[in-house]
């Protein structure tokens, strides 16, 4: 008889400073704020992007969200991501971005604007939940970082996309795989003479070369460097 219902008395003590009803009306336009609200952060990231640079407070700036654009293009590149603008993005946004930019702009007494995302070339075209980055441009070259969500890329995504960094990297790519081929050959026919391996390996470079760039070709993909801020698919 003496045990204390905390939810009961805490209704009890709400009902005393306001109705069922009134108390609706408020949780109402609550909710009603925050759609539009989201409403309006997603109006601007489907617009398409201007000149317009962010004005951002120098005292409220986190100088580790500060990027120059050789950066994060040479990132793009390494990784063969790109970076473009919102309106272009084709994946979704996670919940806590409707949150997180009208802070940002309460912080700043601003209003965002201009919004660029980094990302993987497949997100651009299809929903996968892969490590894209939010940026808004402040000024001579710089972006300064908004949100980032999804999964972390892997480390070994550099390796794997470093062929199609360029035409260097990619003929780079087919004479060591036409070298290491000559020499399975060699453990594996040790009758060979050197001037067979020669034109083994001549062979082979020439078949490298022509596959690599014959599938580029076929799959219309472009190298690293040429897609990394490029808004076609290829």
């Amino acid at each position: 008889m003496f045990d204390l219902n905390l939810q009961n008395a805490l209704k009890k003590d709400r009902d005393r400073r306001i109705s069922s009803q009134d108390l609706k009306a408020l949780v109402q336009r609550i909710f009603d704020h925050k759609e539009a609200t989201k409403a309006h952060i997603k109006s601007k990231l489907v617009k398409k992007n201007s000149a317009y640079q962010n004005s951002l407070a120098f005292d409220n700036l986190d100088v580790d969200r500060i990027f120059h654009i050789e950066s994060i293009e040479k990132l793009c590149i390494r990784y063969r991501l790109r970076f473009l603008d919102t309106h272009l993005f084709k994946g979704d946004y996670p919940h806590e971005l409707y949150s997180i930019i009208p802070e940002l702009e309460a912080t700043h007494d601003t209003q965002l604007e201009n919004f660029k995302i980094m990302a993987p070339s497949k997100l651009f075209r299809l929903k996968t939940k892969e490590d894209p980055l939010l940026f808004v441009p402040i000024g001579n070259g710089y972006y300064y970082l908004v949100h980032k969500w999804g999964n972390d890329l892997k480390t070994y995504r550099k390796f794997l996309v470093w062929p199609f960094k360029n035409v260097n990297t990619l003929i780079f790519t087919s004479i060591f795989l036409s070298f290491a081929s000559t020499a399975a050959s060699a453990l594996l026919f040790d009758k060979l003479s050197d001037t067979q391996l020669f034109v083994i390996f001549v062979f082979n470079i020439k078949t490298f070369v022509f596959i690599t760039f014959y599938l580029l070709f076929m799959m219309r993909k472009n190298f690293n460097e040429s897609i990394w801020d490029s808004k076609y698919k290829n």
